[in-house]
């Protein structure tokens, strides 16, 4: 929202100038340059910001641990992730929304069926800290930045890595760093089926004590197929929020099965 309102004020500034300085608002027929000049400025300014972000990017190291979320580099994040859903087509109607806090501590759970799903969370949440696949911090410019904004990476094939990985994810939580978001499938769907849930998962919040927020998340699979071509309309639903008080006595597979319940009446039984 703040890079949308400062893209529009530089996009409005510019066209406004060039209308203006160069007196073409004395012939009517020049007002297209205005209605052009808007948003082309305005895409021209978000280019702009990639550019920086890329040489900025370029001075950052991701194999320092980086032991809490920078506020800046997770600021930069949050925007550029909303100007890209933006620019790709992506409206978000969001139900259950009532009565949940953006800025509360929650474990958020979502059902995984594209590497769009924690974008979509991410653009309606203002703290979110996303547990990721060591491989997205060696992305471009994406990479170095979610690493600088405190994600965690989390290696399926080291237990050892997994184990430090939730200890962090609850280290976060306890010291009011932002809402952790985790897919407990751990990889993406690639038939839309809901894939067995990782029972591990679910120690973030019993450790640290907090309710589990459960996501459920349609069409982000259409995101890639639609671009340039329609607007892609995601839901993005509130299916649970389970108290710490409802699981505290459960094992993690206890839960696990609970949340994966869940979901299988969401999607229909799939």
């Amino acid at each position: 929202m703040v890079f949308t309102i400062i893209y529009f004020l530089i996009a409005i500034a510019a066209s406004g100038s060039i209308y203006y300085f160069l007196g073409l608002y004395q012939d009517w027929w020049w007002i297209w340059v205005p209605i052009i000049g808007i948003p082309l400025f305005y895409i021209c300014a978000f280019g702009l910001t990639l550019v920086i972000c890329f040489i900025v990017s370029k001075t950052i190291n991701i194999n320092k641990e980086q032991k809490k979320p920078n506020r800046l580099f997770h600021f930069v994040t949050m925007e550029v992730n909303r100007q890209l859903l933006f620019f790709l087509g992506v409206r978000v109607k969001k139900t259950g929304m009532h009565g949940i806090s953006k800025k509360g501590a929650y474990m958020i759970v979502y059902n995984h069926i594209s590497n769009f799903d924690p974008m979509v969370i991410m653009a309606k949440f203002k703290r979110i800290i996303c547990v990721t696949k060591p491989e997205n911090k060696k992305a471009p410019i994406a990479g170095p930045f979610i690493h600088k904004s405190g994600f965690i990476s989390i290696n399926r094939e080291d237990d050892k890595e997994g184990i430090k990985a939730i200890m962090t994810a609850i280290d976060f939580i306890e010291k009011g760093y932002g809402q952790i978001c985790i897919a407990p499938e751990g990889t993406r769907s690639k038939t839309l089926e809901l894939l067995p849930f990782h029972p591990g998962a679910f120690n973030i919040a019993k450790r640290a004590e907090v309710p589990i927020l459960c996501i459920g998340i349609k069409n982000t699979n259409l995101i890639h197929k639609n671009v340039l071509k329609r607007t892609t309309k995601v839901n993005m639903d509130v299916l649970a929020l389970i108290e710490p008080s409802e699981f505290m006595e459960l094992s993690t597979l206890e839960i696990s099965n609970k949340v994966h319940k869940i979901y299988e009446d969401y999607l229909g039984g799939k």
